[in-house]
């Protein structure tokens, strides 16, 4: 069992870690990790760049994310102030807009389209402030799954699956992710409840050299928890990165102990057969047997088949550390996705290469090594509390590296 660290040093902060990983990089040991058990060996070698965080405890204490992302240097290949001449409105390049979905499956429903020069991402305010298509140069990066982005809903137990619309980010949490379980009496269903609530949009701008979408979402109770995730998405004018900044409050009377994983999720034609996950470093574990039997190719994306059963990995990372992983296509096209085990310390891998819309890779940091549902989590220890008027930033750093 890892149980994994979650004190980052003094000072440090998940805004600062990313964007040293997006700007900076380096080589990650390559640590082989703690702990043995079944269906594991160990990982090659692999380029990685690094990042941190920690708790906060005390409300407000780690104060508003950090503005330190500065505009990349050109638009287009073109420095970025002399863009801004050869154009009769900056929004001709750069803007932020905002729709509701008029009919189809998700009518209704908010959408926010944030366009970075040739980088376009859509925020789902109806998923709790998630990410559905990404964009650049018109190539999609996400999966997208035969639902769509309809509302989310939580009614009978398969309905995480029959609302799971894929996109770049679904957030899974706030009180557990994983399989549906039953923990001191309450029941938590697959992946918790986060991408069925509704977010309130506080401000969409470009401002300060990027574009910034923030929000507030709630997942509360009467006489239960009353958590708030502050979330920021922000892209620096220029750039193909995208960061998430999420603030999660304990904005309640009683302690309550969180679990979060950022499910992202990769589609063609990022995702094909070749394409390379590149890790820090370490042991990786099939979660069945399915996983079992493509462990030992697990860092290269299989052909697709007719018929080919989910496959789920655990990855044992480096603990405290920025790190990054990245996922390769063979044409050269990349994304790194960049955070902190300090606060992330888990990481799991889904991948599935099914013909007829199910050719998707998953790349899953989370706060506890198990995807085994929150009894699981207690009964191993996992689970660490939040005091009330306490904080955990968390967040994930994006970019997107496209071939000359």
């Amino acid at each position: 069992m890892i149980d994994g660290d979650v004190e980052g040093p003094p000072g440090s902060s998940v805004e600062e870690a990313v964007e040293a990983v997006l700007r900076h990089g380096s080589r990650s040991p390559n640590g082989r990790g703690r702990g043995a058990s079944l269906h594991r060996r160990p990982v090659c070698e692999a380029e990685t760049t690094l990042s941190t965080g920690r708790y906060a405890e005390e409300r407000g204490s780690t104060g508003e994310p950090s503005r330190g992302m500065t505009m990349a240097g050109e638009i287009y290949g073109v420095p970025i102030e002399d863009a801004w001449r050869r154009v009769g409105s900056r929004e001709q390049l750069v803007s932020i807009e905002s729709s509701t979905r008029a009919d189809g499956p998700d009518a209704g429903t908010r959408r926010i389209r944030m366009v970075n020069a040739d980088l376009e991402v859509d925020v789902l305010p109806d998923r709790g402030l998630d990410i559905g298509q990404v964009r650049v140069a018109g190539v999609p990066l996400a999966w997208v799954s035969p639902t769509g982005f309809r509302p989310g809903t939580v009614s009978d137990p398969s309905g995480w699956m029959r609302a799971f619309g894929g996109g770049l980010l679904t957030t899974c949490g706030l009180l557990s992710y994983g399989a549906p379980s039953e923990d001191e009496g309450e029941r938590h269903p697959l992946h918790g409840t986060y991408s069925s609530l509704q977010a309130r949009v506080v401000r969409t701008d470009v401002v300060d050299g990027e574009l910034v979408v923030e929000g507030l979402v709630r997942e509360v109770r009467v006489f239960g928890e009353h958590l708030e995730l502050r979330r920021r998405i922000s892209s620096p004018i220029g750039s193909r990165a995208i960061r998430i900044d999420d603030r999660l409050v304990n904005a309640g009377s009683r302690a309550v102990e969180p679990m979060v994983l950022y499910h992202v999720n990769l589609g063609w034609p990022l995702v094909d057969e070749g394409t390379e996950l590149r890790t820090p470093g370490g042991l990786v574990e099939a979660r069945d047997e399915a996983a079992e039997r493509g462990l030992q190719s697990w860092s290269r994306f299989p052909a697709s088949a007719r018929a080919f059963p989910e496959q789920v990995f655990r990855h044992e990372l480096p603990p405290s550390t920025p790190t990054a992983i990245e996922v390769v296509a063979a044409r050269g096209l990349a994304v790194r996705i960049a955070f902190d085990t300090s606060v992330l310390p888990a990481l799991f891998q889904w991948r599935v290469a099914e013909e007829n819309g199910h050719v998707v890779l998953g790349v899953e940091p989370a706060t506890a090594p198990t995807i085994l549902g929150r009894a699981d989590a207690r009964a191993r220890g996992m689970l660490r509390p939040l005091a009330p008027g306490a904080e955990l930033s968390l967040g994930l750093g994006l970019e997107v590296v496209v071939p000359r």
